[in-house]
């Protein structure tokens, strides 16, 4: 009896693994003609950044915003606002804060805001030794580029430090600004708003932090406000597109192109042409005012 039971146990499973390999037979012939006719599954297209757009910024009433020390804990936000209302900007950002919002740093990137330089860790370069100074941007360059694709091409020194030993260490144009909101000293967003709406000009650089709140909660109306004041929103690249910027060299705002000097024609009959003015005189010499650049306080500490 017990030879007889061991018997129909050894039948019955040597009859279940047959059924199971047949199953998988079956299920593996199954799955083949469900994939048979089908072509084979390919990647979609990698994402890559726009391109800056071609505005005239002599021509049309551009503004520049910036942020400063980020990317932080709102900068996701802030992209949010700056998505909605069709606003590219531009991003000065620490390479020490970069690891923790990779992602956020390649949407910038993608959705066209502009990422810029701003050092590994907010030194006064001044304070460094030209290696140092080299050490600040160059990884900062690679962090930046690992994470978004994009090599970063301007620099915003920290406090707008700068003397030539960092201008030659640094040998990449440096972005001051002609607004700065001091949004880090009051952390009021009425105040952010007001600042950021009546002080920018056409050709204007406005500085304001990502890394506070108060300044991300401001956006919205200043952008509002800038839009009713008939601005059109670039990045810094854009603002200054068709200028010649030279490694080293400092910007703070887009100027107007220099009007051409014109000189009265001599009297008619004249035989000499009109001598020009000499200094304190008042002759008809013409040439249009080119305001200066305004070079920001360096009390501010980003």
């Amino acid at each position: 009896m017990r030879i007889r039971n061991c018997a129909v146990i050894g039948v019955g499973l040597l009859l279940a693994a047959g059924c199971s390999h047949a199953d998988r037979q079956a299920r593996t012939a199954g799955e083949h003609g469900r994939l048979k006719g089908k072509a084979p599954a390919t990647r979609p297209p990698a994402q890559t950044p726009p391109p800056p757009r071609k505005i005239d910024c002599d021509r049309v009433k551009c503004v520049a915003l910036t942020f400063d020390d980020g990317p932080g804990p709102y900068t996701a936000r802030l992209l949010d606002t700056l998505k909605k209302n069709g606003v590219r900007a531009t991003f000065f950002m620490l390479g020490e804060n970069v690891g923790a919002h990779r992602d956020v740093v390649r949407r910038m990137a993608l959705e066209g805001q502009e990422v810029a330089n701003h050092t590994w860790s907010h030194p006064d370069l001044t304070t460094l030794s030209p290696a140092e100074v080299r050490s600040q941007i160059q990884r900062t360059q690679k962090v930046v580029k690992d994470a978004s694709g994009v090599l970063p091409t301007l620099v915003r020194p920290p406090y707008g430090s700068v003397n030539k030993r960092v201008e030659r260490a640094v040998g990449m144009p440096l972005i001051l600004w002609s607004v700065d909101t001091l949004d880090w000293r009051y952390r009021d967003v009425a105040r952010d708003t007001r600042v950021g709406v009546k002080e920018p000009k056409s050709g204007g650089i406005v500085l304001f932090h990502d890394i506070h709140k108060p300044s991300v909660d401001s956006i919205p109306k200043v952008v509002e406000g800038l839009r009713k004041r008939g601005f059109t929103f670039v990045t810094v690249s854009e603002l200054l597109a068709g200028r010649r910027l030279l490694p080293g060299a400092s910007y703070s705002e887009r100027t107007p192109p220099p009007t051409p000097v014109t000189a009265s024609p001599p009297p008619t009959g004249s035989s000499a042409p009109a001598a020009p003015p000499t200094a304190g005189s008042t002759g008809s010499m013409r040439s249009g005012p080119v305001p200066a650049p305004a070079l920001p306080g360096l009390d501010a500490p980003r």
